[in-house]
């Protein structure tokens, strides 16, 4: 008999989003675009998704999920270098500014390990492919 958990188990490049069809560059770019001030309608426009696609994925980032992004790149803008956490430029949003904090930790990820990995990626590393939402818990 087997003793497996009865899961399927796949790894995902660090550039696609968790449970997402999309890259971490095509769904981080609306929300980067949300803090700075744009609306759906635009963004979606820019990207050359549907409407009610990108909608969903704004959507999808709840406040308690902005907090967690946040808890995830501490750690790791700490390691790489504390000045991140001190120093970031503030934005209108909670999110904006959440992002701005991963965007730091990405840069200083790049300065340490090498210019290889898109920006994106790394914010997804440290995040863990779940820019929109937490991952689930079992």
């Amino acid at each position: 008999m087997p003793t497996g958990c009865g899961r399927t188990q796949a790894l995902l490049s660090a550039a696609l989003s968790a449970s997402r069809a999309d890259t971490l560059e095509l769904i981080g770019t609306p929300l980067a675009a949300q803090a700075a001030g744009s609306g759906h309608r635009t963004i979606a426009a820019h990207i050359g998704r549907p409407l009610s696609t990108v909608r969903r994925w704004l959507r999808r980032v709840p406040e308690n999920h902005v907090h967690w992004l946040y808890e995830q790149v501490a750690q790791h803008a700490f390691r790489l270098d504390p000045e991140i956490l001190v120093r970031p430029r503030r934005w209108p949003s909670l999110l904006g500014w959440r992002l701005n904090v991963l965007a730091g930790a990405a840069l200083a990820h790049r300065r340490r390990a090498g210019p290889e990995l898109p920006h994106w990626t790394r914010i997804g590393l440290f995040a863990r492919g779940n820019l929109l939402r937490p991952p689930l818990r079992t």
